[in-house]
């Protein structure tokens, strides 16, 4: 049975990092998430709920091997403006035009796209060579 772990590959205190490896994803969609989640809800939600985590979830033994997912990263291929829409459809496997699709409806009707894509711009690394994408 999987066991949640705070990761080490640590920003703050690994709990990203963490939740990442037990749900097989790229720590850096996790961070995107929660911080897109604490501005939509004025930040004090998901900063209890993260602290309390980070206090509950135990740390890794020395023995625990973290699953290496795919990596979240902007794309020099196929970008408009940044590579962030490239990034994600790579990473999810889409075509990137439903990506910007997905933006683009979330920009009208929610509002939300527009700082999904600032904050996945601020936390997503750039690729620079497709050695660098595969690891």
């Amino acid at each position: 049975m999987k066991k949640l772990y705070l990761g080490r590959d640590k920003k703050l205190c690994g709990l990203c990092a963490g939740l990442g490896n037990y749900f097989n994803l790229d720590p850096t969609l996790i961070r995107i998430l929660l911080t897109f989640f604490a501005f939509a809800t004025v930040v004090f939600p998901v900063l209890v709920i993260y602290l309390v985590m980070s206090l509950v979830v135990p740390q890794a033994p020395d023995d625990y091997v973290e699953v290496n997912t795919g990596k979240l990263l902007t794309r020099g291929v196929d970008k408009r403006i940044s590579g962030v829409c490239s990034g994600y459809a790579e990473y999810f496997g889409v075509d990137v035009t439903v990506v910007r699709l997905i933006f683009a409806i979330l920009l009208l009707f929610v509002g939300g796209g527009f700082w999904l894509y600032i904050i996945s711009l601020l936390f997503m690394p750039t690729f620079h060579t497709p050695e660098e994408y595969r690891q």
